[in-house]
């Protein structure tokens, strides 16, 4: 059995952000498409933070998305709600403050489970709690919660796994968000909730240009992939997480990315492309690889082409926490 990770609750919608004017005064189209997602929320690594700077860390993010008008999804794990056992009013309040902003929630699992490590079951069973206080408040602001993103972006390792859990969660009615500018965002991440808790500036200021360095080459290198595998540019899938390091640092790529000629659409309308009904089930190994990468080996595409993708510096990876 073919899986496939588009559903009928893609369809298009408006893209939210032009790029330019035509010669007659209207706006043009962008040169580039780009869909916006943001995992971990209600912010990434919670523990490492204190509730002021969450605060901050939500409240920059979402002025950063509402400025340049960006329609993004952000994926949650229902466990951050809660401590002790109980659900911590302030956390879904930050959680609330997306949906109030305007923006797209979607089930990232309630303990992030790996579904390579844990049985299917297990895993099923931690989708459908993750999804208990987000539904309501998706439901209550007049939404519907839609989007599911794999932890680990892990979709199992056989085609058995994968097709039994992606028929389980269109039985739940989700569509399975993909990634294609997939990168290693998160060594950033942590290296930069360091500086930003020891409150050095100088730090933070070196490894946010270096992320935005890095997260370029990583866009020019997916870029490439996509006319190598599928032989045009489609509406690519960006993953990144509910960091500090985005609070900070994120509208500086927008703006990046922008003057590369990208507009920005909602991941409903980036799943509208005809790409997006390519197959998958290749792809059976551990790693959580990018979905271009995903059709070219389904497709048996010679992994040579893989080759040249960007890694951070050995002096990002060893600032930890």
């Amino acid at each position: 059995m073919k899986i496939w990770i588009c559903s009928c609750l893609v369809c298009g919608v408006a893209i939210a952000s032009m790029a330019g004017e035509r010669t007659d005064g209207q706006p043009s189209q962008p040169e580039r498409l780009m869909a916006v997602t943001i995992d971990d929320l209600p912010v990434a690594q919670m523990s490492w933070h204190s509730d002021e700077q969450m605060n901050r860390i939500t409240t920059d993010l979402l002025a950063t998305l509402t400025k340049h008008r960006v329609p993004a999804v952000g994926f949650v794990n229902e466990g951050k709600l809660e401590t002790n056992g109980e659900v911590n009013a302030f956390r879904l309040g930050l959680l609330a403050r997306w949906l109030e902003a305007g923006f797209e929630l979607g089930n990232h699992g309630y303990a992030h489970l790996d579904l390579h490590k844990v049985p299917p079951e297990e895993w099923k069973a931690d989708v459908v709690l993750g999804e208990t206080l987000t539904r309501k408040l998706v439901e209550a602001s007049g939404g519907k919660l839609r989007y599911f993103r794999h932890p680990f972006l892990h979709t199992g390792l056989s085609v058995e796994v994968q097709t039994d859990t992606y028929d389980f969660l269109r039985s739940h009615g989700y569509t399975v968000a993909p990634v294609t500018i997939d990168n290693s965002e998160w060594v950033y991440g942590r290296a930069y909730a360091k500086a930003y808790n020891d409150g050095d500036e100088e730090l933070q200021q070196r490894i946010g240009r270096d992320y935005i360095r890095y997260m370029l080459e990583v866009v020019d290198f997916y870029e490439g992939q996509s006319e190598a595998i599928v032989g045009r540019a489609i509406p690519h899938v960006l993953l990144v997480h509910a960091y500090a390091l985005n609070a900070d640092w994120l509208e500086e790529l927008l703006i990046e990315l922008e003057n590369r000629g990208y507009g920005w659409v909602s991941l409903e309308k980036a799943l509208d492309d005809p790409v997006y009904q390519r197959p998958i089930d290749g792809w059976t190994g551990m790693g959580g690889i990018t979905w271009l990468h995903r059709w070219a080996i389904t497709e048996g595409v010679d992994r040579s082409v893989f080759e040249g993708e960007p890694d951070p510096p050995e002096w990002i990876a060893a600032i930890r926490p």
